[in-house]
């Protein structure tokens, strides 16, 4: 399975850190999913190593919030504790033409790294 290539997405919740819709930077190093935000005015720095196998579930739902009609991610995962998030972020280019294949090559990578580790969790297309 080939790994995406790294990409800016924004970050739009789902965490318990402060700010949402920041832009940040996704990639995939070593069998992990790596988000990264950075610090901002008042906001926390975001920096998450997800393993694959700790992924459960990722589905879209589309959000209109910001006046343009955005695809986003949710991904469930487990922390070192067993306590379920669910990381809501949408890799992001600038010609709509790159973003949509961008977004369909992400989906289907993580797809795929959920369904190989065993979940039981199907994929849901929201």
């Amino acid at each position: 399975m080939m790994n995406p290539r790294a990409c800016s997405a924004y970050y739009y919740g789902g965490l318990p850190i402060k700010g949402s819709r920041r832009k940040g930077g996704l990639r995939i190093k070593e069998n992990r999913f790596c988000f990264e935000v950075p610090e901002g005015k008042g906001v926390e720095k975001i920096h998450l190593e997800i393993p694959l196998s700790k992924m459960d579930q990722v589905f879209l739902t589309r959000d209109n919030y910001y006046g343009t009609d955005t695809v986003l991610f949710n991904l469930t995962f487990r922390d070192s504790m067993e306590q379920s998030f669910t990381l809501r972020f949408a890799p992001v280019a600038l010609v709509p033409r790159r973003r949509i294949a961008l977004q369909k090559e992400w989906l289907n990578y993580l797809t795929k790294a959920i369904n190989s580790m065993g979940s039981a969790s199907p994929l849901s297309t929201k």
